[in-house]
């Protein structure tokens, strides 16, 4: 009986934890080129000025070399978790929280 009261409650937590909501920046933020360029592990990233703006989602492919790549490109999804902008790297999972980003749901 312990256990099943255990579960029960633990079960229960789970249903209020709050899931990430898909964003969209409120303005364009130096912060996201910064965090993208530390998160892939290099100095710099150039992105569009209205990168996160209308889209969750940003693309980066990687150099090409000689016109041609067959790695996929990386995917960045922007979220929002109660009030706060987290940027997460798909394929790896890696998440970070952006301080200075101001964003709103999708």
């Amino acid at each position: 009986m312990k256990r099943l009261s255990l579960c029960l409650l633990l079960s229960g937590c789970q249903a209020f934890a709050q899931r990430p909501i898909d964003a969209v920046l409120q303005k364009p933020n130096e912060e996201i080129p910064r965090t993208v360029a530390q998160m892939l592990g290099v100095s710099e990233v150039k992105l569009a000025k209205n990168a996160l703006m209308n889209d969750s989602q940003l693309l980066i492919e990687r150099s090409k070399l000689q016109g041609l790549s067959l790695e996929k490109p990386e995917v960045f999804r922007l979220s929002l978790l109660g009030k706060r902008c987290w940027l997460t790297r798909v394929n790896t999972g890696e998440k970070r929280e952006l301080k200075e980003v101001m964003c709103k749901e999708k």
